[in-house]
């Protein structure tokens, strides 16, 4: 007797534990796999999801009539026939529809069934596997004949004769076919691999067994989980992996959604989002919320003069002026729409609206951007408008911008390169303004 034939305590748990794992992780290696043909239309994977179909649900009547499991006899009697022949169904027939698959694998590779035959393959290669499955737990059951075919009147011949070793090239032709057909590129098909591998040392182990409950017996079957579960593995991984891939794509579309692709600051949406925030929590907490509009001067003459390339990055250094200088965690510098850019401003009042309006001009000036079509200093100005409004409930969020505009546009008529700042409070028929600079 070998190692492997060291008698161990039957633990009565363990039959169902194995078969239970087998099973469970076997057809939810299939419904990941039919999920993923469903998506992709890859022969392959169609194959695949057959071969894991197939092995899941051929365990539940080899589990039936396995002594020990179910009851303390088998269905069709006390020989355990049955149960050796569903073995040798079991993994003969997923070796070959591995080797079915890499055959595909090789031959196909990445071809894509029709919508219709995808629809076609996800209804009826269900049902075919299940009526496959049934037969040979038929013949099982009352196929005495087909048993003493393949093993012989006695079940030690299993490691001895034809059928164990027919199983065990079987087993090593799967593995040899995935490994060449595949290369292992991607982690699916390495755990396939594995699987592969640790099912041709279950396999070699169960067969080299010399009863149930040995040494090499219990290592056959915590391998036969380890491969169940190897391709499984590998799928939870992946789709965890691409979990964080979608989160980082999610975050970059919302970034992107909400920033200015030019400047890098803060685009209209995202500012009309903020904008409409902060005049809610203004009324709220009866606090002062303070806009400052702002214009480049004479652009369209910049643009053409110096052409759109030099506009683009003008655009991008003034943006970084602004920046540099709204540095509160509250405010929000924005491009509101062409060279227009604007800042929000909670919780100030007239003077620190002011204040950071002419720190954003002079941070502009210092940039002594040349431009000499329509300017009078020679370099990039900008011209600002101001608004701070204490607003009360049922006022929109809207009026801010208004007067914010109106008061650009008094900046703009007064001759740029200055700030005009609207008055404390909204009036219907009236904005007074006045020039600071």
């Amino acid at each position: 007797m070998g190692a492997s034939g060291w008698p161990l305590p039957q633990l009565a748990a363990f039959l169902p534990f194995y078969a239970g794992i087998v099973i469970f992780a076997n057809l939810l290696t299939a419904y990941l796999l039919a999920a993923q043909f469903r998506v992709t239309r890859l022969l392959p994977v169609a194959v695949l999801s057959a071969a894991y179909l197939y092995s899941g649900l051929i365990v539940i009547p080899h589990a039936l009539v396995l002594p020990g499991l179910v009851s303390t006899r088998e269905l069709a009697g006390p020989e355990p026939r049955p149960a050796a022949l569903m073995w040798l169904l079991w993994h003969g027939g997923f070796a070959t529809l591995v080797v079915l698959y890499a055959w595909v694998e090789w031959r196909f590779g990445k071809t894509k069934l029709p919508k219709a035959a995808a629809i076609g393959w996800n209804i009826l290669m269900p049902a075919a596997v299940t009526a496959v499955v049934g037969l040979f737990g038929l013949l099982a059951v009352r196929g005495r004949g087909l048993f003493l075919l393949l093993v012989g009147d006695d079940r030690g011949q299993l490691a001895h004769g034809m059928a164990g070793w027919a199983i065990i090239l079987a087993s090593l032709v799967a593995l040899g076919a995935v490994v060449a057909a595949t290369r292992c590129r991607t982690l699916g098909q390495l755990g396939l691999s594995l699987a592969m591998l640790a099912g041709l040392f279950e396999v070699m182990l169960t067969i080299g067994a010399d009863s149930r409950f040995s040494l090499g017996w219990y290592a056959a079957r915590v391998i036969g989980m380890v491969a169940s579960g190897a391709v499984l593995a590998m799928f939870l991984y992946e789709i965890v992996r691409l979990y964080h891939r979608l989160a980082d794509v999610n975050d970059l579309l919302e970034r992107l959604a909400f920033v200015d692709g030019l400047t890098g600051l803060a685009n209209r949406r995202q500012f009309d989002q903020r904008l409409e925030a902060e005049w809610a929590r203004a009324i709220r907490d009866e606090k002062p919320i303070g806009l400052v509009m702002m214009d480049v001067d004479f652009f369209k003459n910049f643009n053409d003069r110096y052409g759109h390339p030099a506009g683009d990055e003008c655009l991008r250094q003034v943006a970084r002026a602004v920046a540099s200088v709204v540095r509160r965690p509250g405010d929000l510098a924005a491009r509101y729409g062409g060279e227009e850019f604007a800042v929000i401003l909670p919780e100030t009042e007239e003077e620190g609206a002011a204040h950071v309006a002419n720190s954003v001009a002079e941070a502009i000036r210092r940039l002594a951007l040349r431009h000499e079509a329509g300017t009078t200093l020679g370099v990039v100005t900008v011209s600002q408008g101001i608004a701070v409004l204490r607003p009360k409930a049922g006022d929109s969020w809207d009026l801010l911008k208004v007067i914010a505009d109106e008061a650009l546009y008094e900046a703009k008529k007064a001759g740029r390169n200055r700030m005009a700042i609207a008055a404390n409070r909204f009036e219907a028929d009236s904005i007074p303004l006045s020039d600071t600079g």
